[in-house]
């Protein structure tokens, strides 16, 4: 009888024993107090503002110089909307590369298709100088190359026939060298006969001669034949067209964004596909300045010496007229702010980066666009020199970002797609309202009053801030008697005055309605006599700020420096200025 309370007994600490393992394994303390009323164990401290920025030390953001908030075990990280981040291992595995944003010079080769043409200006038309007949053709087609004194035909004129015979009558006269002489000499002139072959005359004219050679006055090219053997043929009707050769031109049309990369002067190398393996080099001679309405394009021109190349009947030149040609310009800058076109992204036609803020977190940076090279652009605005930026996996790290953040939002303001420019503030609500100048003035107190208020808590000057703000009640109230008669629409947020604030917080939401008011008005306002230093400012993570705050949240001031009344002396200068 007595093994079985002793079995009682020994069951009942077994099973104390096995309680207290499983409190021990499940319940935690925390400083030897038990779990229940414990405080949470602090994993480490963050910037709300840089949410990379982190330590296990409380302080200060290193970027921005706001306070690290801690973050809790069981609290997720805090993320900025804007930044994605990665495995530690993944930049490595998926090839993401980052490099330095540097000043450099944009190289470009501009590649342009045109024909080799003649110089037309460098053509000569041999006309019939007097009536008569063609007897015999010494170039029979288009393309023979002749020289100057060729025989081109054999000409049978009697008027020049004539005056030949009259000229070589005076010759062995002592008047050959009489104005009766030189007239003679110049009749033959006028007739289409050169000085040599009227110097040549006395030895080459036969007295029983019934024509005269018609010689080539120039060497070129035929490019034109009308002539024919028998033909007759009056004074003026044209025989030949020939053609200097000897310098080609090479025309192409150049675009109008590519005429900024062009000037007179400029280096050009030409091949064409007729003789391979040649390359010509030379430079643009003229750029038209009027462009094609159709096309909208410039003709340029770029001058090529054409030599012969060949022996006896193979001798010809090197280009021939209107053939296909090629171009190829290399055009350098002087150095400036580049990023590779691998790092630029542009889904929607605002381009962007993924600028490195951490070993494996990237922030999306809108960037504003120059001139395009072959393997960089130009950047004016949006990152600085030395910014380490993602130049190859930008796509991976954009696809990641839409896993995280779904549509993720810029860091920089939003810009236009067509300009891609910083936008101005919208327009008053009143549309067409004119206020008058009573109205304009008791508006410009209200703008003061509230620049007052918002330099109180940049500070995060409370007393301050209370002591002011019975002069903007006063400037909000003869606003109001100065609308009378306007859409009080035309003045939201202006006229909707709040209890005094009891805090800082709220007095940041009232000032808000203000600022918001405000906005619409500030370009007019600007145009203003003594209101021209006013500026616009963005803040781009202000959603905790107060109550009721917009994730962006703007302000004006009447003067600098920019002073930040959304975070105050935490943060005083952060912020970026809109356009007016």
């Amino acid at each position: 009888m007595k093994a079985f309370p002793t079995l009682v007994l020994g069951i009942a600490l077994l099973g104390a024993g096995a309680a207290g393992w499983w409190i021990r394994g499940n319940v935690h303390f925390h400083d030897g107090a038990p779990g229940p009323g414990a405080a949470r164990r602090i994993r480490f401290y963050q910037s709300p503002m840089h949410p990379w920025i982190k330590s296990d030390q409380p302080g200060l953001c290193t970027i921005c110089g706001m306070k690290l908030v801690p973050v809790y075990e069981g609290d997720e990280e805090l993320q900025s909307p804007s930044v994605v981040t990665l495995g530690s291992n993944t930049p490595s595995i998926a090839g993401i590369a980052t490099t330095a944003v540097g000043r450099r010079p944009i190289v470009r080769s501009m590649r342009v298709a045109g024909t080799i043409d003649d110089d037309d200006s460098r053509h000569r038309i041999l006309p019939a100088y007097v009536e008569g007949r063609i007897e015999e053709l010494h170039v029979h087609h288009v393309g023979a190359e002749v020289t100057a004194g060729q025989p081109l035909a054999t000409f049978y004129s009697p008027a020049l026939l004539g005056a030949v015979r009259e000229y070589l009558a005076l010759a062995g006269t002592p008047e050959s060298g009489s104005t009766l002489g030189a007239a003679s000499a110049l009749r033959l002139r006028q007739m289409g006969l050169g000085a040599d072959q009227i110097a040549a005359l006395p030895t080459t004219f036969k007295p029983d001669a019934m024509s005269l050679p018609l010689l080539s006055p120039v060497s070129g090219t035929v490019v034109k034949r009308v002539a024919y053997a028998g033909q007759f043929v009056r004074e003026g009707d044209p025989l030949f067209e020939l053609g200097d050769f000897a310098v080609m031109w090479f025309k192409f049309d150049a675009y109008e964004r590519d005429l900024p990369w062009l000037h007179v002067g400029q280096t050009i190398v030409v091949t064409t596909p007729s003789v391979p393996g040649t390359a010509l080099t030379n430079t643009i001679a003229f750029i038209d300045p009027n462009l094609e309405e159709m096309s909208r394009t410039a003709r340029v021109r770029v001058e090529l010496p054409n030599p012969f190349v060949g022996e006896g009947p193979n001798r010809v030149r090197l280009l021939r007229h209107r053939l296909y040609a090629e171009g190829r310009i290399e055009v350098a800058t002087a150095p400036l702010l580049a990023v590779p076109r691998s790092a630029v992204l542009n889904p929607d036609g605002r381009p962007f980066v993924w600028k490195a803020v951490g070993p494996t977190s990237f922030e999306r940076r809108e960037v504003v666009l120059g001139r395009r090279g072959d393997q960089h652009w130009e950047v004016v605005s949006g990152l600085a020199e030395g910014d380490r930026i993602v130049s190859a996996g930008g796509f991976l790290v954009d696809a990641q970002a839409q896993l995280q953040h779904g549509d993720v939002p810029s860091a920089t303001p939003s810009r236009d797609a067509a300009t891609n420019a910083i936008p101005s503030l919208p327009a008053a609500k009143a549309g067409a309202v004119e206020p008058t100048e009573p109205q304009w003035v008791a508006l410009e107190g209200v703008l003061q009053s509230s620049s007052n208020l918002a330099a109180a808590l940049a500070s995060d000057d409370l007393k301050s801030f209370h002591r002011l703000w019975p002069e903007h009640v006063t400037a909000v109230h003869r606003l109001g008697t100065a609308a009378s008669g306007l859409p009080r629409e035309a003045f939201a947020g202006l006229l909707a005055l709040p209890a005094a604030p009891k805090d800082i917080a709220g007095a940041r939401a009232a000032l808000h309605g203000f600022m918001d008011g405000l906005l619409p008005w500030a370009p007019r306002l600007k145009a203003r006599p003594g209101l021209g230093g006013i500026k616009a400012y963005e803040c781009p993570m202000t959603g905790k700020t107060f109550p009721g705050a917009p994730r962006e949240a703007h302000w004006l001031q009447l003067k600098g420096p920019k002073r930040n009344p959304w975070f105050g002396a935490e943060m005083p200068d952060c912020g970026t200025e809109i356009a007016l």
